[in-house]
């Protein structure tokens, strides 16, 4: 038997012993992975943070601090984090005092919904105790069914709150953890990149070396490329949703659109967030009004992804409209709103390293 028909036998024999303690141990086994993911997740947070923070610092270095010959690195990086933050600090004072403002509007005229619906259901022909929640003469009796009943499940709201209280905790904690790695990341890039190349090469040969640096390479410009256009695909749509609400006459227009805009960076889908976010807040003013805004929204919503979307995103990171589309269904579908985010540059990415290489064999 020839050496390399042996060492071909040993892998297939080391698969399939792996392959059947998968399937014998598969809860085991999922279980490890899904602690081992929870320890790295704040390292996983801070690495894709770095990655978009990076953008920003670069052109920072090379637009407005490229005379600097000291600390250009840790004044880059502190003017990053300040215009996301401050970008951030500025959509919550935007978008918070309108939806205190909707949902007093919204409380303030319950009792007028109340009264809408109980005649529309009469003139419909509904029996009384189908409407016997939007009886205004009822309401003392609806208020105490909800005391009752809250305090029946007193110990099930206490154990929800608890549970949602700690995934919050253990959100902003493994953010922060993240952040200052990120931090770490932007302050010592050069040095963490040349110490994983010399690792990669002292552990693999020059040819898998070279190729694990090319589609590094690669991956790097077609997410950055990603990354700029999906920020500009969302301000354009932001733009536009604000003339459009300001042509029909809508309300909140300057808020509302820029929800949609931030929104908007989720590829394709994510702007219906920021709908239904608007759609809410017209809603308590006036209904109709609301509907007005929905099939306004629609209709810019399918302009943007069918024409605008697909050939602006797909031809800056070299991937055709259709399969923008399909990298957006698929990853959401897998990963939902970060599958969105990474699919459309990751297939971008195995579709450039597949035509090389059929090209090459063509």
């Amino acid at each position: 038997m020839k050496n390399k028909d042996f060492k071909n036998m040993i892998l297939l024999v080391t698969y399939g012993i792996l392959l059947f303690v998968f399937i014998m141990k598969y809860e085991w086994i999922v279980k490890i992975l899904k602690f081992i993911w929870n320890l790295l997740l704040p390292f996983v947070i801070g690495c894709i943070i770095a990655f978009v923070l990076n953008i920003i610092v670069n052109s920072l270095e090379e637009k407005l601090l490229s005379k600097m010959k000291r600390g250009k690195r840790v004044l880059s990086t502190i003017m990053s984090l300040c215009l996301v933050f401050g970008f951030l600090i500025i959509f919550l004072f935007i978008l918070i005092p309108q939806l205190q403002r909707a949902g007093s509007i919204f409380i303030q005229n319950i009792p007028k919904y109340q009264e809408n619906i109980y005649s529309i259901g009469q003139k419909i022909g509904l029996d009384k105790n189908e409407l016997k929640y939007f009886d205004l003469e009822n309401n003392s009796n609806i208020k105490n069914e909800i005391i009752n009943f809250i305090s029946k499940n007193r110990s099930s709201f206490l154990n929800m709150s608890m549970g949602f209280a700690n995934s919050i905790f253990n959100a902003i904690c493994d953010f922060f953890v993240g952040l200052i790695f990120a931090i770490y990341i932007l302050l010592d890039k050069e040095n963490l990149s040349r110490q994983l190349k010399k690792l990669l090469k002292r552990i693999s040969s020059e040819k898998f070396y070279n190729k694990v640096l090319k589609v590094a390479k690669l991956s790097n410009t077609t997410f950055n490329n990603f990354v700029k256009v999906q920020v500009f695909e969302a301000f354009v749509l932001g733009f536009l949703c604000f003339i459009g609400m300001i042509i029909i006459g809508l309300p909140y227009s300057a808020s509302i659109s820029v929800v949609v805009g931030i929104t908007a960076l989720i590829p394709i889908f994510g702007a219906f967030i920021g709908c239904a976010i608007g759609a809410f807040l017209i809603f308590m003013i006036s209904p109709l009004q609301s509907l007005i805004f929905i099939i306004f929204f629609i209709i810019l919503q399918q302009i943007e992804t069918n024409f605008i979307y697909p050939r602006v995103v797909g031809g800056k990171i070299g991937l055709p409209s259709i399969w923008v589309l399909v990298a957006v269904t698929i990853g959401g579908s897998i990963g939902g709103v970060f599958g969105m985010l990474v699919g459309v540059p990751l297939v971008s990415v195995c579709y450039t390293l597949i035509k090389q290489f059929v090209n090459k064999k063509a």
